[in-house]
């Protein structure tokens, strides 16, 4: 157990904030697997402040279950200040604003938007001494180790950060300009939670158990952010915060458990959203549930195109009776 400001987080697992997948639904799914603290997608500013409907919806759920970080990204302090005052009147159901200061998406950083406040940290530190003042929640931020190669800069902010009053860093032990690809760098983080005493989350390339343990061994972090290591894997979640209460490896889910994960939250999703936006958002996420397994290709295929549940429920039975003639 570990604290962030006076919050106890009851794990060490956190859920990352992905687009268009860490819906509510989603949230709500992951935590039933353990996870510690989930994040909303990241919310941007100006549709907070144009009140664009859609951006609202992206705030925590009435029924939202806590601890949740809201999100926030934007290119300037002023921006980032007025959306702060937007979220504060619409909902206070929600545990800590956490600025996005790690997206490398082009879209995003060319407004000066995420990962590319890092090119300029005076100017970053400033800004989230504001929003410190501004937020009655805690603020944590998560960032990216540097611009690129010549500009690592992360361990020089770690301790700035910490000044500015922030309650929590997650890094992501990439450069902007590696975007989701290369390897993290591991090997520029030995023992970097010594370098400031607010809680570090760490995030990159988790996608087993040993993994897990690898990156807080390495880091002396408190807590893995899963991102693209838990999608279609939510039992990863649990296999890390099962060995850390008790020491014990559980074994990775079988074909049948890992549709049974999917047929429960697609459920989930169609609740959230309706069966043809629900549908279309488990597109994108339902092929992972079942890679890696023999004789999946065809039905990998048919996930992505499939527009309901009764569709959903025919693929699933086909797998199962494949399964049962090998």
């Amino acid at each position: 157990m570990w604290k962030i400001g006076n919050i106890e987080i009851k794990g060490k697992t956190v859920l990352a904030p992905m687009a268009g997948i860490t819906t509510f639904a989603y949230r709500e799914f992951m935590r039933s697997f353990g996870v510690a603290l989930c994040y909303t997608e990241m919310i941007s500013d100006s549709g907070l402040i144009f009140n664009n409907e859609k951006t609202y919806e992206y705030l925590p759920h009435k029924n939202e279950n806590r601890p949740t970080s809201i999100q926030l990204f934007g290119g300037t302090t002023d921006k980032l200040l007025a959306a702060i005052e937007k979220i504060e009147k619409h909902t206070d159901n929600y545990d800590f604003l956490d600025l996005n200061l790690g997206c490398p998406v082009p879209k995003v950083t060319r407004n000066n938007g995420g990962s590319a406040w890092l090119k300029h940290p005076n100017e970053l530190i400033s800004m989230v001494e504001a929003i410190v003042k501004a937020s009655s929640k805690p603020v944590t931020v998560k960032i990216r180790i540097g611009w690129d190669e010549k500009r690592i800069n992360f361990k020089e902010l770690l301790p700035k950060l910490e000044e500015a009053g922030v309650s929590l860093i997650a890094v992501h032990l990439r450069t902007t300009r590696q975007l989701y690809g290369g390897k993290a760098r591991y090997d520029l983080a030995k023992n970097i939670q010594d370098l400031v005493s607010v809680p570090l989350v760490i995030s990159g390339d988790i996608y087993t158990l040993d993994d897990a343990i690898k990156a807080l061994e390495i880091t002396g972090a408190k807590a893995v952010m899963l991102a693209r290591g838990q999608l279609g894997n939510p039992f990863l979640a649990t296999q890390i915060e099962t060995y850390f209460e008790t020491g014990e490896k559980l074994p990775n889910p079988t074909l049948h458990q890992q549709l049974e994960y999917l047929w429960t939250l697609s459920n989930m999703m169609v609740k959230e959203k309706g069966e043809h936006m629900g549908m279309l958002v488990m597109r994108g996420i339902a092929p992972h549930f079942i890679k890696g397994f023999p004789f999946t290709k065809t039905s990998r295929v048919k996930l992505t195109k499939m527009s309901t549940l009764g569709q959903l429920k025919v693929i699933i039975e086909d797998i199962k009776g494949q399964s049962l003639l090998r």
